[in-house]
């Protein structure tokens, strides 16, 4: 199988090039024979994350970079999916800051050749491996209680920033989804959901890998009130 990895960077200098090394050697190392090209995807950063990408791409001959001008996390995945649609059969996204361990990566691609129309990264398995701050805790029981109570969704983790798709969710759902910034994925999750698609949750290793004086600039506060009011969009959309 053709595995495209898109890995969405908005202002990500600061830990760009050590993650995106370790994303290299890691899909060196574990899909040795197989066809893949990684893509650093610049959601119009403002700081070297471009000069960055450029020098690792005259490196290493699978990365890609690709500028992205729209503002939003889900123009930054969609783009490239969609540019590269033809061309590869696995259609990945993780967060650049690795906050999800690669050992999960191949149990991604193993769903899709499984027959699973997307799979995604689950913090909420039994067998996953979370260490989180309260904040993050109390925001995630509130978003997950919410979606159950309004959406009826029966996935456990639609926001975890680890996913795996198949054409036929970049060709027929990724084109529905109106939202292209935090709540991106969770729409794709849900809208592939309503509309029958075979999906699964995979276990993984999540940590908070930020230090201290470079947390993640999203506020959570900020975060939740997009959320509701995306959750609410889509109680009442026509689909």
């Amino acid at each position: 199988m053709k595995i495209l990895i898109i890995t969405p960077a908005y202002n990500e200098a600061k830990i760009l090039e050590q993650n995106v090394l370790k994303l290299v050697q890691f899909v060196r190392a574990n899909f040795f024979g197989q066809e893949y090209k990684i893509v650093i995807s610049d959601n119009n950063s403002q700081d070297q994350t471009a000069v960055i990408a450029k020098s690792l791409m005259e490196k290493y001959p699978e990365l890609d970079y690709i500028f992205v001008p729209e503002q939003g996390k889900g123009y930054a995945i969609s783009q490239p999916w969609l540019l590269y649609l033809n061309q590869f059969d696995v259609f990945i996204f993780l967060d650049a800051d690795l906050a999800t361990d690669l050992s999960a990566l191949p149990k991604l691609i193993a769903g899709i050749s499984a027959g699973y129309d997307l799979v995604i990264g689950s913090r909420y398995l039994k067998e996953s491996e979370v260490k989180k701050s309260l904040g993050r805790q109390i925001f995630s029981l509130g978003y997950r209680l919410i979606l159950k109570l309004v959406l009826g969704t029966k996935i456990k983790d639609l926001p975890c920033g680890f996913k795996a798709a198949n054409q036929k969710i970049i060709k027929n759902i990724v084109p529905q989804i109106k939202n292209h910034t935090w709540f991106f994925d969770s729409e794709m999750v849900y809208l592939a959901e309503r509309a029958g698609y075979k999906i699964k949750e995979i276990p993984v290793k999540w940590a908070e890998p930020r230090t201290v004086d470079d947390k993640s600039r999203v506020s959570l506060l900020k975060v939740s009130l997009l959320y509701l009011k995306e959750i609410i969009k889509l109680k009442f959309r026509k689909i």
